[in-house]
C-alpha cells in the first residue's frame, strides 16, 4: 500500500441486522465470485439479489450481479449487443451513482475467508439496478 492509499475500517456488520440475512440469500454465488477474483469487493445488496463492485470504485472497477449464480457485467452486456461506447458510457453512470452515494454507511464482513464491504443503500441499489437494466434483464 502506497503512502497516499488510504484504508478504511468499516465497522463489522453484525449477524443480527437485515443485512447479514440478504447477504447470507447469495452466499453460494458470493463464494463463487470470491473463488474467481482476486480484487477487493463491495456488495449492494437488494432484495433476493446483490450487484457487487469488484476492485476500487470509483476509479477502477468492474461489476457482477449476483442471485443464484454469478452474472459477469461484461458477459452479460456482450450477450445484449452492448458495444464498447455504450460501456463506456454505463461505467461512467456506475461512477457517479457511486461517488453520489460515497458518504452512506458501509460495514464490513468476512466471507470464505475474505473480508468483503457491505453498503446498505437503497438509493446506490436502484441507481445501479436502472444504469444495468440493458445489461441484466
Amino acid at each position: 500500500m502506497g503512502f497516499f492509499s488510504k484504508k478504511v475500517n468499516y465497522p463489522e456488520l453484525a449477524p443480527d441486522n437485515p443485512v447479514a440475512k440478504q447477504i447470507h440469500a447469495i452466499e453460494g454465488s458470493l463464494k463463487e465470485l470470491i473463488d474467481q477474483v482476486t480484487d477487493p469487493l463491495e456488495i449492494i445488496p437488494v432484495d433476493g439479489h446483490a450487484f457487487v463492485f469488484i476492485g476500487k470504485p470509483p476509479k477502477r472497477f468492474g461489476m457482477a450481479k449476483l442471485d443464484d449464480t454469478v452474472h459477469s457485467f461484461v458477459a452479460s452486456a456482450r450477450e445484449h449487443g452492448i458495444d464498447q461506447r455504450q460501456m463506456q458510457k454505463i461505467n461512467e453512470k456506475l461512477r457517479a451513482a457511486y461517488l453520489k452515494c460515497q458518504d452512506v454507511p458501509r460495514y464490513k464482513t468476512s466471507v470464505n475467508g475474505k473480508e468483503v464491504v457491505i453498503t446498505p443503500s437503497q438509493q446506490l441499489a436502484e441507481d445501479v439496478r436502472e444504469i444495468t437494466s440493458s445489461i441484466y434483464n
